[in-house]
């Protein structure tokens, strides 16, 4: 399915525009890289995953990941994916990318899109169940001083400049 997933991405990559693309510090990562990402995860049998894509595009970390658990180097009982995703656009992709793995994996998903940072901020405030695992290509971009981001990531602690870093601080924080 991961192929299948390249080729899409490849083709959402190149009818996009690159001045959205650079507006969302959209980078949808490559097949490759997802396969290596996913592959850094430790083996695990058993037990419940709640997985955070963070950024999510169509879905190709996420793919890969399950593709793991598919190949039995990760083994749940149960997977609970949250995926967030701002561009619209991609939804449709994102939701065929994940529903082909729910005959095949024990797989209940959502997807967000609205704010990642918004939304994890209210999570780290007000309380939400931990994530016990997160594989994500955060944006990036650079966030404005003044920008409503870095006024609601300084609410929970965090000083940056760049989304992708504001990203992996919220994930962790989760």
């Amino acid at each position: 399915m991961l192929s299948t997933i390249e080729q899409t991405r490849l083709r959402v990559s190149k009818n996009t525009q690159v001045k959205k693309k650079s507006s969302l510090g959209q980078f949808l990562t490559p097949e490759r890289t997802a396969r290596f990402m996913a592959g850094l995860f430790s083996p695990v049998i058993g037990g419940n995953c709640r997985l955070l894509d963070a950024g999510a595009g169509i879905g190709s970390l996420s793919s890969a990941f399950l593709e793991r658990c598919l190949s039995g180097g990760l083994v749940f009982d149960k997977i609970q994916l949250e995926a967030f995703e701002i561009d619209d656009v991609i939804h449709d992709e994102l939701n065929r990318s994940l529903s082909g793995y729910k005959s095949k994996t024990p797989l209940e998903y959502d997807l967000f899109g609205g704010d990642f940072i918004e939304e994890a901020v209210n999570r780290i405030q007000f309380g939400h169940d931990t994530y016990t695992h997160a594989i994500l290509n955060p944006p990036y971009k650079k966030i404005n001083s003044n920008s409503r981001s870095r006024l609601l990531l300084r609410q929970v602690g965090i000083e940056t400049v760049n989304l992708y870093s504001a990203f992996v601080a919220l994930a962790l924080l989760q």
